[in-house]
């Protein structure tokens, strides 16, 4: 692939973990609905009993689910970006029928009385205890969108945030939900790194193999490379970030992405790459403290 092919995706990425997240407060829609459908079926049925005439609709009530269902906002998104669920409805089935054998959901419905709090208290269950753990969702998004499988904890717990400052006065055209990144901010970082990142390669190799004398570079691994050759590009051009910033970010990258031992190996190296490009002045950062 071309650098031109690969930026692409890579904004692609960026932009699509929006559609993620919308997909989430869809399936918590989708999870409702599915609650209202069996219980109308219920109801409808020639024999019905007494439980099945005067169900509990607490769940299908439930206010704050009222509240992203009807709002403007996301009835547009969803729309608009063709974000459906309608190939995943038996993972929507599969988790309904979980949801209501746990105990955090047994509770809520049999609560005498509820507050607002208490349904919100409800969604952010459901986000962290039946959607976080699922990993039929999981797969079935990864499926939709192979970028998705990385930004899925990143992603719930943005749902998470954005459930949980809601009120009960949001009317249906409350813009409450989050932006995932600053468009011209983000973008334009994300875009300078990459490029950096591919043009100073194999200057930035060089540097590293002057710290690997128990190494041969090309003993290194692929991951390792990279991530040091990443980070070394933000020491040197994003002044607004400090150093130990960066640091720490790219040793829990590491962590997720490369060997268990890669952490240690990389944050020496990268240690010794700071001393080094102080030295030749090549890290100037911006405001007080910020070169520590």
């Amino acid at each position: 692939m071309t650098i031109t092919e690969v930026e692409r995706d890579l904004f692609k990425s960026i932009t699509k973990s929006t559609d993620l997240y919308y997909h989430v407060f869809l399936l918590i829609t989708e999870i409702q609905r599915r609650a209202f459908l069996k219980i109308d079926a219920a109801r409808n049925r020639k024999l019905a009993s007494q439980r099945e005439l005067n169900p509990n609709t607490r769940f299908i009530d439930n206010p704050v689910i009222n509240q992203i269902a009807n709002n403007r906002k996301f009835k547009t998104y969803v729309s608009t970006n063709l974000v459906s669920l309608n190939e995943c409805q038996d993972v929507v089935a599969l988790l309904h029928d979980r949801m209501m054998e746990m105990d955090f959901f047994k509770l809520y419905m049999s609560k005498p009385s509820v507050t607002y709090e208490d349904h919100k208290k409800l969604v952010l269950d459901m986000i962290s205890e039946l959607i976080a753990e699922d990993e039929d969702f999981d797969q079935a998004m990864e499926e939709k969108n192979i970028f998705w499988n990385d930004d899925f904890e990143l992603v719930l717990s943005i749902v998470y945030k954005t459930v949980k400052n809601m009120k009960e006065s949001y009317s249906e055209d409350t813009v409450f939900f989050i932006s995932l990144y600053n468009e011209e901010e983000d973008l334009s970082f994300a875009k300078t790194l990459f490029r950096k990142s591919i043009l100073d390669m194999k200057e930035n190799l060089e540097l590293v193999d002057q710290f690997t004398t128990n190494w041969e570079l090309d003993r290194i691994s692929d991951m390792d490379k990279l991530i040091m050759d990443a980070a070394i590009c933000e020491l040197k051009y994003f002044p607004s970030i400090p150093v130990k910033v960066t640091l720490d970010e790219y040793i829990e990258i590491s962590k997720n992405y490369c060997s268990p031992k890669s952490s240690g190996f990389i944050n020496g190296v990268l240690d010794k790459t700071v001393a080094l490009l102080k030295e030749k002045n090549e890290i100037r950062k911006v405001g007080r403290g910020l070169m520590e």
